[in-house]
């Protein structure tokens, strides 16, 4: 005796709307909660890159250390917790650089520190801050306003690129645009 349950439940779903509506609704409640917990995860790394970065710079670490310092990091970290990514020595530069450049952004617009914790900076992927770094680690009111586009729009890291690459910064407030108004909210 074989048991079919795919053709079982779309017989239901195909029969009972009832059915069908509640597992529409489940897929949903699914779908979100695996967003809330990518997004929760990316938050807390971006967390600890930022605290990574910051105990890199506050203690002189490179001075203090030498030049091969964040390789021995590298080096070091991956062999006490093996297995884990996001330990290279790239990535470990860029949590420098990602603390550098958005705490230069804080300092330049100190009544911000108090909103830190729910911050942009904490919702939108590593890979679009590496991006962002890239191009304006010297520009923090630049690298702030392509976070927040990002968050407020849900750009993926090609349209981010492209609307960095094509000077959004530099063009926008100069076209009237009712996109605000018209458009429906990000979801």
């Amino acid at each position: 005796l074989t048991f079919n349950t795919h053709s079982i439940m779309t017989q239901l779903i195909k029969t009972d709307k009832d059915y069908a509506s509640w597992i529409e609704e489940l897929s949903l409640r699914y779908k979100k909660s695996q967003i809330k917990a990518a997004t929760h995860v990316n938050s807390e790394m971006l967390r600890f890159y930022w605290s990574l970065g910051k105990d890199i710079v506050t203690l002189h670490a490179e001075s203090r250390w030498g030049d091969k310092f964040i390789a021995s990091l590298s080096a070091d970290l991956r062999l006490k917790l093996s297995g884990v990514k996001g330990l290279s020595e790239t990535s470990i530069e860029y949590a420098k650089r990602f603390y550098l450049l958005y705490n230069k952004y804080l300092t330049i617009h100190p009544q911000l520190v108090g909103e830190l914790q729910n911050n942009a900076i904490w919702r939108i992927p590593w890979g679009h801050h590496r991006y962002i770094i890239d191009k304006f680690f010297n520009e923090p009111e630049k690298a702030m306003f392509y976070v927040q586009k990002t968050l407020e729009n849900g750009w993926s890291r090609n349209v981010l690129l492209n609307f960095m690459d094509t000077n959004l910064y530099e063009r926008q407030g100069k076209a009237v645009s009712n996109f605000k108004a018209a458009l429906p909210a990000p979801q």
